[in-house]
């Protein structure tokens, strides 16, 4: 399994049973979108920095979390209390390493919008996290 693949699978961990969106977890940017309130983790995209001499590699993973919910008169306060949720969850007892998945994760930034695609229109929040980590390029799956 990759070390991204175990990241992913620590938060989803992480992040299942909150109070808000309860064991409505998905791990892939492909789920049922109708199904709220709920928690979408998948990695965005990745940066790698090559050390010198030798085989090992610095990455940061960009990982976004989205946060859905029935679109009322108070989504913001809904969305907000799910990023204060998964914040509060991923960062518990100042772990700043995610269970040892990875060197360092941090809070990036998020954003917020409503969509109206759907059956039920849609607050969605998109919290983006980063996870630095290393690997030796012939064990990928294997964090040092």
């Amino acid at each position: 399994m990759s070390a991204r693949k175990q990241i992913t699978d620590q938060l989803e961990t992480t992040l299942t049973g909150l109070a808000t969106t309860g064991s409505t977890v998905f791990t892939s940017r492909v789920y049922d979108h109708e199904v709220v309130p709920s928690l979408a983790i998948y990695a965005l995209n990745e940066e790698t920095v090559d050390e010198s001499m030798g085989m090992k590699q610095t990455r940061m993973l960009s990982v976004v979390i989205e946060a859905r919910v029935k679109a009322n008169t108070n989504v913001d306060d809904q969305l907000d209390q799910i990023a204060t949720e998964v914040e509060s969850a991923i960062f518990a007892n100042d772990d700043t390493t995610l269970n040892g998945t990875c060197l360092d994760f941090d809070y990036q930034g998020m954003d917020v919008e409503l969509n109206g695609e759907g059956e039920k229109p849609v607050g969605l929040m998109t919290i983006r996290f980063g996870a630095l980590y290393r690997v030796d390029k012939t064990d990928v799956s294997t964090t040092i």
